[in-house]
């Protein structure tokens, strides 16, 4: 940006400091002078008298003068540079609010991709606990109903935001398609290795590029309530299935399984297979785990939103056993409740603090 000096003199702001400094350090240097320079007795020249008496006042006005010149252009140039920040501000705040308005209207989609509670809720006893990070989330919520079996999942996307939830997307049609083009009774290891197949080819891309590393974990159980079953099948996602200890029959006998007992229920954490549906180095097919379900059964099957969730008095993370412990808690509760009860508890432990991913809690009792 230049200056218009004097009315026609366009100079940078940089060559009208040099400029001014140089001035200013010439006459200035000049009233130090004129101030510690005394003539001689001798010297009776009118002109000369007349100079040492008054030039040093003269220097030292136009010291102040140059001063209050390099102040007026000075804070004339800030003026501009404001308006020219104003300017791009009002811009900025224009490109945020129609960036805004866009991805509220990409959440309404993302919201109408999802499926209806209410087919749910003529099937079970549930709760969805949901809370995206931002608008948009990369974790979304799936169930459908196929051969008299309830199929549901709780998948956790890379990223979040909007890129986690162009991944949603691509997760919840391809699950619609696989289902819809399914005649046959069909496994939970079946459905991810299709839909990790699936989710490969639409990426479409080579180990080493950028989107190598998107994908989704994810936990899908099938209900079969005829046969009284559950399956589970899950890519990094674990499920867990409490249920009440009051005989010998109660305990769930599976592989890759973790148990805790608290007072009249059992605990179990079964583990899922350590990989995501996506690119990985060594692809091997999932596996499927199944028992026999029991009348109030609760089973959850969630993203890592709650666990990761940073909080407490000592600004850690939740973590597995917390959420073990709150679930075990809660078992007493209705699943509306339970869901409160969760909210409650992650509000009181986040205590301010800003939320770092999105949470995905499906609680489901049989």
């Amino acid at each position: 940006m230049r200056l218009k000096v004097f009315g026609f003199i366009l100079i940078t702001k940089n060559q009208f400091i040099i400029f001014e400094t140089i001035f200013f350090s010439f006459f200035f240097l000049l009233t130090i002078f004129f101030f510690s320079y005394s003539f001689p007795d001798y010297v009776d020249n009118p002109i000369i008298l007349f100079h040492a008496k008054y030039l040093k006042y003269i220097t030292l006005i136009f010291s102040f003068l140059i001063v209050i010149e390099a102040q007026y252009y000075l804070n004339k140039l800030i003026g501009k540079q404001l308006k020219i920040i104003e300017k791009q501000k009002k811009k900025i705040e224009r490109q945020n609010k129609n960036i805004t308005q866009s991805i509220k209207y990409a959440s309404r989609i993302q919201d109408a991709l999802l499926p209806s509670k209410d087919k749910l809720a003529n099937n079970l006893d549930y709760f969805i606990f949901y809370k995206p990070r931002d608008i948009v989330s990369g974790d979304y919520y799936w169930f459908a109903e196929k051969n008299n079996k309830l199929i549901l999942v709780a998948a956790d996307c890379t990223g979040h935001g909007v890129p986690g939830a162009f991944m949603s997307i691509l997760g919840i049609s391809s699950l619609n398609e696989i289902i819809s083009e399914t005649d046959d009774d069909i496994h939970a290891n079946e459905i991810l290795n299709i839909l990790r197949d699936r989710v490969t080819a639409s990426l479409k891309k080579k180990k080493g590029d950028i989107i190598s590393s998107a994908g989704m974990d994810m936990a899908l159980i099938i209900i079969d309530k005829e046969k009284k079953t559950v399956q589970f099948s899950g890519a990094n996602n674990p499920l867990i299935v409490i249920r009440k200890t009051n005989n010998e029959q109660s305990t769930i006998n599976v592989d890759r399984v973790q148990k805790m007992i608290s007072g009249l229920y059992e605990l179990n954490y079964i583990k899922p297979d350590r990989m995501p549906i996506g690119f990985y180095p060594v692809i091997k097919p999932f596996k499927s785990q199944q028992f026999e379900f029991q009348k109030n059964d609760a089973l959850y099957i969630f993203s890592d939103g709650f666990v990761d969730q940073m909080g407490g008095e000592q600004g850690r993370k939740l973590m597995n056993k917390r959420l073990k412990d709150v679930l075990l808690h809660i078992q007493d509760k209705s699943m509306h409740e339970q869901k409160e009860f969760l909210e409650t508890f992650l509000e009181k432990w986040m205590n301010g603090t800003q939320q770092t991913d999105d949470i995905l809690i499906f609680g489901i009792k049989i």
